[in-house]
């Protein structure tokens, strides 16, 4: 059905666009916010985030390529300047060294993982956990220290903090905010992740555009005490956990775990976590907390 539906709003879009253009004739205006839309559509629709991104390029090519002929010929040229445009991108040194950058980390997280070096320590500081408050603290603590990589980061502390916080009756959806709440803000801020080169070329592209020369990795830098969403929900989480302080929804799910013992709502719909064994697969014994 999402098939269906994704195609459908495809031959809609391409169809639709060429009876529009005569009323832009100097350019699309506010239409051009039109291919982040269709990526974001898409997203809820099909559920496929890579497939939504590359659609959303698309329709944007295509609605570039529109304005210099028929709408099936604009199909072609709009697949032609995607591989035009992707190759000017990676032929550019500066570019080309962010993707190496990227599967150098990549890989070395990878290595990290499957040598067991995260999970050893993090397995360690799990065996500290002795009441509920101390549970989340571990969790959040068990967050910074993989700051590297949020996937990383949530397949490694996820696995190995939840028998210990169904044990102490920490609901599923607190252990899940403070694990995602912290993944992704620690990657922002930390002076070496898999975010970096994607940052570093955001900041260098936005430069050059204003003609100024700047070096981009002491911009970002420069940038980390005023990341305020990043360091907020870290200080946040922390004073949640240690005041044991909870509100709206989050509280009805933590009385619910304290008092009823159901460390998830009845009408939850619990996950496998067979995928997240892949990270240790290929490794026979335990994890050696040196190997990290």
């Amino acid at each position: 059905m999402k098939k269906i539906s994704t195609l459908v709003f495809l031959i809609v879009f391409v169809v639709l666009m060429p009876f529009l253009l005569p009323l832009f004739p100097d350019g699309w205006g506010i239409w051009s916010i039109i291919p982040p839309l269709v990526a974001i559509s898409l997203a809820f629709i099909s559920k496929n985030v890579v497939f939504s991104l590359f659609t959303g390029i698309f329709s944007g090519a295509y609605l570039v390529a529109l304005r210099e002929g028929h709408w099936l010929s604009a199909i072609i040229r709009a697949f032609v300047l995607m591989t035009q445009q992707m190759i000017n991108a990676l032929s550019d040194p500066w570019n080309a060294g962010i993707v190496i950058q990227t599967f150098t980390i990549g890989g070395l997280i990878a290595l990290i993982s499957v040598m067991g070096g995260t999970r050893a320590i993090a397995e360690k500081l799990a065996k500290r956990a002795r009441s509920a408050a101390s549970a989340q603290i571990y969790t959040w603590l068990m967050g910074i220290f993989i700051f590297f990589d949020d996937y990383a980061n949530l397949l490694t502390v996820g696995p190995i903090m939840r028998p210990v916080t169904d044990k102490l009756k920490v609901s599923r959806e607190k252990l899940a905010f403070i694990i995602d709440s912290t993944a992704a803000p620690i990657a922002d801020i930390a002076l070496i992740s898999t975010w970096i080169g994607y940052e570093l070329g955001l900041i260098r592209q936005g430069y050059a555009a204003l003609g100024i020369e700047a070096n981009a990795y002491s911009v970002f830098i420069q940038t980390i005490p005023y990341r305020f969403y990043s360091l907020l929900i870290l200080l946040f989480i922390f004073i949640s956990a240690k005041t044991r302080r909870d509100f709206g929804p989050m509280l009805k799910a933590e009385r619910r775990a304290r008092l009823e013992g159901k460390v998830f709502a009845d009408d939850a719909a619990i996950m496998s976590a067979a995928d997240t064994e892949k990270l240790s697969a290929g490794r026979k014994g335990p994890p050696e907390g040196s190997n990290a």
